[in-house]
């Protein structure tokens, strides 16, 4: 019988978007997160706060199984929004097919709410970080740019109406993706959330000891997103992530303002940044847009090593 540490396929040292224990000849898949609201709208806050927390279970090629609720809620919030959010985030689990267990909630100054999630895959089947190869194509399946609108519009600078088609992708289940990824040949993928897209793709880039290469121009952006960089909007986390990678930054045209602002906006249950062969990746990048995915290829790996080549 394998003991503990021959069971766990991926795990803490690997930094990877979630661990793997391998049991009866199956990955389960764990994850946990939580978040601060997005949005004036209860059940919309708890479905993107869900959305969010499967994410890293979707980013390992997982299916999701089951869930605990992890609530941190103010006394002084009534009752009836506490409920929406609960509301919001078993209809979101129910979208994705996961069952919900229980959960467990503390009193809390800050509103914040998310998921405990477990997930199971084929031990052969994960995307994981390390897997990423020279000569393979990375594609990116939703837009970047939540970190600035919800910041824009939690401070009235945009209004609802603004932060609609954000709220709209933040809600997207990345089931879709990541099940087309594994039939198309993809074998390495990362979801883009707190530390945008350059933290994350160096993330895979370190783990694969590979370069990768990302071209602005192709990056899909909400739109608002450079009108709102280009008022002084931005978040309390987009400095830390230029920090983050500078060292390993290679910008080859030393961009600033909205430009270079996209690549380390934070992101709330963003898209999947899949690393595929590029034999089978024009046929991936058609059967996302086929599925309503604003997706777009965005770069290439790189052989290494660990690096972000800006283009």
């Amino acid at each position: 019988m394998a003991g503990q540490e021959e069971r766990v396929l991926v795990g803490p040292a690997a930094a990877d978007d979630a661990g793997a224990y391998l049991l009866d000849g199956r990955a389960l898949v764990a994850t946990i997160d939580f978040i601060t609201p997005v949005c004036d709208e209860p059940r919309r806050f708890g479905r993107v706060a869900a959305a969010n927390s499967l994410s890293d279970v979707y980013a390992m090629g997982a299916r999701p199984l089951f869930a605990l609720n992890i609530c941190c809620f103010p006394e002084q919030v009534p009752a009836e929004v506490l409920a929406e959010v609960l509301a919001g985030a078993a209809a979101t689990l129910g979208e994705a097919g996961a069952a919900l267990l229980g959960g467990h909630s503390v009193a809390d100054p800050e509103l914040k709410f998310g998921l405990a999630v477990v997930g199971e895959a084929a031990p052969d089947r994960l995307l994981t970080l390390d897997r990423a190869l020279p000569g393979d194509v990375l594609l990116l399946t939703k837009p970047l740019g939540t970190g600035v609108l919800i910041n824009a519009f939690k401070f009235d600078r945009i209004d609802a109406g603004g932060l609609e088609p954000a709220l709209v992708e933040m809600e997207r289940l990345n089931d879709v993706a990541a099940r087309l990824a594994l039939e198309h040949g993809g074998h390495a993928a990362t979801d883009i959330t707190g530390f945008g897209l350059a933290g994350h793709a160096f993330n895979l880039a370190r783990a694969s000891a590979v370069g990768v290469t990302l071209r602005l121009a192709d990056l899909p952006v909400h739109e608002g997103f450079a009108a709102l960089v280009n008022r002084g909007v931005s978040t309390g986390c987009t400095e830390a992530n230029r920090r983050h990678v500078a060292d390993f930054l290679v910008d080859r045209r030393d961009r600033r303002g909205a430009a270079s602002e996209i690549l380390f906006d934070p992101q709330t249950s963003g898209g999947l940044l899949l690393a595929a062969p590029a034999a089978g990746a024009d046929a991936l990048l058609a059967a996302l847009l086929a599925t309503g995915h604003r997706a777009a290829a965005v770069g290439e790996v790189l052989p290494g090593p660990a690096r972000v080549e800006v283009v």
